[in-house]
């Protein structure tokens, strides 16, 4: 199970701020969503706040896109491999002298690896993680990453799923599920649309690898992929070579290309099947990601709205 998304800071900083807003709101006596006078403050405040919310929450899609299309500018930093090497040896003498004790704290540590990856000019493209080492009590340990300059995607995942439960909160304190009005209505009903269809994604998330791993059977994902590869080329080639045969050597390439392309059949199937289970897994984004368009475009009428009137 992908428990990382639970584990996390910005889990506590949501939860700070919806407990701080709901003490607010208990403490004023009034109802969620009261338009009376003495509400004004914190109606505007959840309000912007939830508007910071579903700003962060599209970000998150932006980014993703960006890193899918390549667009992320870690794509456009590049090192040359040499130096990348003479860093790692760095790097692993680094840690051998942690090892030996001439080197300790997580403060010292970090300066001399920033150190070696700028002297080797490979600052751009690594980043070195220090945590503790599990089989040492006391020491630290490295580990080399790719630099993502515009945060790792699973910390903006983080950053996702936990704004959009506080933004679910924040919309239902802010407007009290009035729907007497059109845009009352579409706001409030793209809200729970986009906020249920977002914590059905949490739940795929955490859960859908241990699904998907058991619908596997014999062959995983990736071996389907490698197996249809595989027998493609293959197939080809049989086919190829039976063309070009004698009627001596034609029956036994017969008997072999039936047999690849029965077993080629039998992978196929599987990878269609196991495409199913996978697919089914993402369906809620075919509510989710519409409806949050949506509903961003009408939160910036409403706030022009209120502007105006």
């Amino acid at each position: 199970m992908n428990l990382g998304l639970y584990r996390t800071r910005f889990a506590l900083a949501a939860l700070a701020v919806v407990a701080a807003l709901l003490g607010w709101s208990l403490s004023s006596g009034k109802p969620f969503g009261s338009r009376d006078p003495g509400n004004v403050a914190f109606l505007l405040t959840s309000g912007w706040l939830a508007v910071a919310a579903y700003v962060a929450l599209a970000a998150y899609a932006a980014r993703r896109a960006a890193h899918r299309l390549r667009l992320s500018p870690e794509f456009a930093w590049k090192a040359k491999l040499p130096d990348l090497e003479r860093a790692q040896s760095a790097l692993t003498e680094l840690q051998n002298r942690i090892v030996r004790r001439e080197l300790g704290g997580t403060a010292a540590v970090r300066r001399e690896a920033d150190r070696i990856l700028r002297q080797f000019g490979v600052h751009r493209v690594l980043a070195v993680a220090i945590e503790p080492d599990p089989a040492a009590a006391g020491l630290l340990r490295l580990a080399t990453t790719p630099r993502q300059p515009i945060g790792r995607l699973a910390a903006w995942l983080q950053v996702h799923v936990w704004l959009g439960i506080a933004a679910a909160l924040l919309v239902w304190w802010h407007g009290g599920l009035r729907s007497g009005s059109t845009m009352g209505l579409l706001l409030n009903g793209l809200s729970l649309a986009v906020i249920g269809t977002g914590l059905l994604g949490a739940a795929l998330w955490t859960f859908g690898p241990t699904w998907l791993t058991r619908q596997e059977r014999e062959l995983s994902v990736e071996k389907v992929h490698a197996l249809e590869q595989h027998f493609r080329r293959k197939v080809a080639a049989a086919a190829a070579a039976l063309r070009e045969a004698d009627e001596a050597a034609a029956a036994a390439l017969r008997r072999d290309l039936a047999t690849l392309t029965g077993q080629q059949e039998l992978v196929q199937r599987e990878a269609r099947r196991l495409w199913l289970w996978r697919e089914a897994l993402r369906l809620w984004r075919l509510v989710h990601v519409p409806c949050s368009t949506l509903l961003l475009a009408l939160v910036g009428i409403h706030i022009l709205a209120v502007w105006y009137y």
